[in-house]
């Protein structure tokens, strides 16, 4: 009895309890069709930010492989090599010519939003406007040297003047002009894989900014062998696999020094991202979310990077979503230093 004091008959209130569910389950229903019409048959290309071997072209290609099979409609995933610029070149396709319907995706260094939060003109793109889809990995960067380059201590690697293959030289430029190191940073490789390749060549002493994962995945023979020499890694915490290895964090001694290195393990939680351009209906960049956090956590894709040697730590495109946003509000005093000491522009 209601307040008035009626009552439907008890097959009405029935059918309008029944109505009233299928009411509410309809357009989760239609919403569910409509995604797998229109992404039957289709064609999504992940756009690589990387020469084709390296550890980006790996976790890009991973994910190519299990997506598909998750999102609404099944469609064809096909991976693209855009390798330069440590990662601007695909971020900047992304972000300006890139459909924004759903069909187009990418990954790209974790370096490649930090062009933009100093505004380098060359990166095109506003990092919070993307829509960030997930993070594969939580990954931990380290600078190494060949075993006939005879450095064994950090404190060797920071007085010797070391011919350093770089993709990036942020690293490099951190331990030289935050620390006093004397690295000589070599540019000009247009990905990873031909700065392992100039390693194992001689050309170079060592490398700085190669992620861990990438290093197990490409050349777990190197460490297997004892072919280098790992000198420091760039984590919060030490790898369990890198227990005698010292953190960047070791060698802070002021506050300043202390705020950039912060910065840049905030990297760290975009290592391995998978990004979807600016405007991108809402509904789709949530099935492409629910396809990655389903594919990165199946045992197949576990099993698969395994055997790949990839390690997998996921985060939700919501998480680093945030991460960015937060990153970008970063005071613009911060920035400069920042700019100026990962720069090179001492």
């Amino acid at each position: 009895m209601g307040a008035t004091g009626f009552a439907f008959p008890r097959p009405v209130a029935a059918f309008l309890v029944l109505a009233s569910f299928l009411v509410s389950f309809a357009p989760q229903t239609a919403r569910s069709d409509d995604l797998a019409d229109f992404y039957r048959g289709k064609r999504l290309i992940i756009y690589i930010g990387s020469s084709a071997g390296d550890g980006t072209d790996l976790y890009g290609r991973l994910v190519a492989r299990h997506m598909s099979a998750r999102l609404p409609g099944n469609p064809t995933f096909v991976a693209s090599n855009a390798p330069g610029a440590n990662g601007l070149v695909a971020a900047n396709h992304l972000y300006n010519l890139a459909p924004r319907d759903g069909t187009a995706l990418a990954t790209f260094s974790r370096y490649a939003a930090f062009e933009a939060l100093w505004k380098n003109p060359s990166a095109r793109f506003e990092p919070e406007r993307f829509n960030w889809i997930g993070n594969v990995n939580v990954d931990v960067s380290i600078c190494l040297t060949w075993h006939t380059a005879g450095v064994k201590t950090l404190s060797d690697f920071m007085k010797r003047d070391l011919k350093i293959g770089v993709t990036n030289e942020s690293h490099v430029n951190i331990l030289n002009n935050l620390f006093g190191a004397q690295l000589h940073a070599i540019k000009g490789y247009p990905g990873g894989n031909e700065v392992n390749i100039a390693l194992e060549r001689g050309e170079v002493d060592g490398r700085c900014n190669i992620s861990w994962s990438a290093l197990t995945a490409a050349r777990p023979n190197w460490v297997r062998d004892k072919q280098i020499d790992i000198l420091i890694q760039f984590p919060h915490r030490k790898l369990t696999e890198l227990p005698d290895t010292p953190l960047v964090t070791d060698l802070a001694t002021t506050e300043t020094q202390r705020q950039i290195i912060n910065l840049i393990l905030t990297s760290q939680m975009m290592a391995r991202v998978i990004v979807a351009p600016p405007d991108t209906p809402q509904t789709r960049v949530d099935a492409l979310r629910k396809a990655f956090d389903q594919a990165v956590t199946d045992p197949d894709f576990i099993a698969d990077a395994q055997r790949l040697g990839a390690p997998v730590d996921p985060i939700s495109g919501e998480e680093v979503q945030r991460v960015v946003a937060e990153m970008m509000k970063t005071p613009a005093e911060i920035v400069k230093q920042f700019q100026t000491i990962v720069g090179g522009r001492l």
